[in-house]
């Protein structure tokens, strides 16, 4: 599986917030590049229904394109959702591993897991080279996942999962855990509830976790392409692909209309335009992102941010290999 040879992180050389684990690791192995900057998790069950599949993958594209890594695990089901959403927004994501590079684990998630290194992501075991995944090096796995996330977001798991484990490890280690409200006669997402029952904080959209990182004062991108909370030295008109999902455009707009200024409600009618034109050459037959681009005039941004509004929306349904679907 590509180059076997690994950066050997030891010492000095650790992540420091592995050091909130009550044994952290001597010695952990990297193939690519470890994300520096705020990174959130995404986690989930390997069989997740279809519009879960989507959200993940359409939830950690809008956050690779903000400039927050996605860690994840690498399963089937939401964690590779979580990866090819962040590859979808051209940004970092970092697998965090139960076993070495080159024993994948599923197998079929070899590729994928080459072209996270590939485009400037990490994947990150414990084990150097021949080493298998083991039951409770999944448990560890996820120990180690959530200490390197600035926050944790649970998208669909059951009762019994691998997600709750990290849901537990998030409460252990003081690490902020978002869990996707789950409806209760949805089995697939019974251990959403229960984590809610347990204190997690319900996920209401990205921008409370955008929000979240700011408090921490870590420098992210905003949906307007500045950092969160920074003090920006000049306003500038937003571009159409950056007011695209922004909550403060929407506000701005509702004010504005009661007051009987018309610019932000031209901006609103701009974005909804947008949407609409993007939905359009998907009822027309456009079944990709590239294809969207292509039919519709817009740039790979502006084409992201409308495909996450839609897929939020229930508009339309994302597939696991990216295909898009309206929505039935």
């Amino acid at each position: 599986m590509g180059n076997p040879l690994a950066q050997r992180l030891e010492g000095a050389t650790l992540p420091p917030r592995l050091r909130d684990l009550p044994e952290p690791p001597t010695r952990l192995f990297l193939h690519g590049i470890a994300p520096c900057g705020p990174c959130v998790g995404v986690v989930g069950t390997r069989e997740p229904s279809r519009a879960a599949l989507g959200y993940a993958r359409a939830l950690s594209s809008w956050f690779a394109a903000r400039g927050v890594a996605v860690v994840s695990g690498g399963a089937k089901g939401i964690d590779a959702a979580a990866h090819r959403g962040a590859l979808d927004g051209s940004g970092a994501t970092l697998v965090v591993a139960a076993s070495s590079f080159d024993r994948p684990f599923p197998a079929e998630h070899r590729p994928l897991f080459e072209r996270v290194v590939k485009r400037g992501g990490g994947y990150l075991s414990c084990f150097e080279l021949g080493v298998d995944a083991r039951r409770h090096q999944f448990l560890d796995r996820n120990a180690l996942l959530v200490a390197l996330c600035h926050a944790l977001i649970v998208v669909e798991a059951p009762l019994r999962s691998g997600a709750r484990n990290a849901a537990k490890w998030a409460r252990r280690l003081g690490r902020p855990c978002f869990v996707v409200p789950s409806p209760p006669w949805n089995e697939r997402g019974r251990g959403c509830i229960a984590e809610l029952q347990l204190g997690a904080r319900p996920f209401g959209g990205p921008q409370d976790v955008m929000q979240l990182l700011a408090e921490q004062a870590l420098h992210v991108l905003g949906s307007d392409g500045e950092g969160v909370g920074a003090q920006t030295p000049r306003a500038r008109r937003p571009s159409a692909a950056s007011r695209l999902g922004s909550p403060r455009s929407t506000a701005k707009a509702k004010r504005a209309a009661r007051s009987g200024n018309s610019a932000p409600a031209e901006a609103e009618a701009e974005l909804d335009a947008l949407l609409a034109a993007v939905l359009r050459v998907i009822r027309a037959g456009a079944e990709h992102p590239d294809q969207v681009a292509e039919r519709a005039g817009l740039s790979a941004a502006e084409v992201n941010h409308a495909l996450l509004r839609l897929t939020l929306g229930g508009h339309i349904v994302r597939s696991p290999l990216g295909d898009i679907t309206i929505a039935r």
